[in-house]
């Protein structure tokens, strides 16, 4: 967790973060109200929660690259989102009553789907942040994941953090005889 965020890292959390705040709450106008609010948590919820299992999914279970993981979370949490705001105008029948462009005005869903948008970018942001540095981590100690498969950029970072770990754990080491160590002796 000591990595330090190169200037690229460190705008493209910037950009996401942006993203988030004005997909979520400066465009729909989220926080003026609490029916709107309570509209912006369902939808930036599902949102994010679905493009993190997806991502999850893809990279865990599929190994599948970063790339494509990220375009299968994009594509499905946003076809997702549009079957389930599609399901909810049709349920009402607004199409028998309104034009389609009536329809989409009526309920919301430009304001629907920039709250989608928010939540995917919010997933993208803790797997930026967090998530894909902890998961190479991971699977490089569990010998799950070969080095070369991750490229340049997260082999400096398993690098840089293996080294910070057995520095750690020379640093932490007890004195042998200690009744602590593992090399102790038993009585």
């Amino acid at each position: 967790m000591k990595y330090a965020y190169n200037g690229k890292d460190k705008l493209v959390l910037f950009l996401l973060a942006t993203g988030i705040f004005c997909f979520g709450v400066i465009l729909p106008d989220s926080l003026s109200n609490h029916v709107k609010l309570v509209h912006f948590s369902a939808h930036f919820g599902m949102s994010f929660l679905l493009a993190l299992c997806f991502y999850m999914l893809c990279t865990v279970k599929l190994r599948i690259s970063k790339s494509l993981s990220y375009t299968i979370l994009i594509i499905a949490t946003l076809f997702i989102g549009v079957i389930y705001k599609y399901w909810e105008i049709a349920t009402q029948g607004m199409f028998t009553k309104f034009s389609f462009s009536t329809t989409m005005e009526l309920t919301g869903t430009a304001t629907s789907m920039s709250q989608n948008i928010s939540g995917l970018l919010a997933a993208m942001f803790l797997i930026e942040g967090l998530v894909h540095r902890n998961l190479i981590i991971s699977l490089l100690r569990s010998g799950h994941l070969p080095i070369e498969q991750i490229g340049l950029h997260a082999d400096n970072l398993v690098n840089s953090q293996l080294g910070d770990l057995q520095g750690k754990n020379q640093a932490m080491s007890m004195p042998v005889g200690n009744r602590f160590s593992t090399t102790s002796s038993e009585n």
